[in-house]
């Protein structure tokens, strides 16, 4: 297996993982938040970060396997960093805001949903980019 995959096998692995932890807690947790309607909003949050972060861990282990059977390029190098930083800033900021309490940075949210549709065009365009 070419080196260029592991890490997007290993990024994949960590986004499931942390993915699946959220999810659990998000239906399971959140008892620190005292107002029922407070922690029904921040679950419903959570559960759209989860969803879109476990979706995209899956879109990050295709890149990896697409890479170790035959390098994609710019192209298939652009899909994977757009859908982790899709991670990053989608998920990871609504995470941020849900534990912490701070907003700051959710201006930077719809740039994470920017990044993952991207990241698909740019997976669609390392396909055609690998067409004989």
């Amino acid at each position: 297996m070419p080196a260029s995959s592991y890490p997007w096998i290993v990024l994949a692995a960590l986004a499931g993982a942390s993915g699946v932890g959220c999810g659990a807690y998000a239906a399971h947790g959140l008892g620190f938040i005292a107002s029922p309607e407070a922690r029904e909003a921040a679950r419903l949050s959570l559960q759209s970060a989860t969803q879109y972060q476990l979706l995209h861990a899956l879109a990050l282990l295709g890149v990896g396997l697409w890479a170790a059977m035959r390098p994609g390029g710019r192209w298939l190098l652009a899909a994977g960093l757009l859908f982790l930083a899709g991670i990053l800033l989608f998920s990871g900021l609504i995470y941020l805001q849900t534990f912490t309490g701070f907003a700051g940075l959710r201006r930077f949210v719809p740039w994470g949903g920017m990044s993952f549709i991207l990241g698909w065009l740019a997976l669609g365009a390392a396909a055609v980019r690998t067409v004989p």
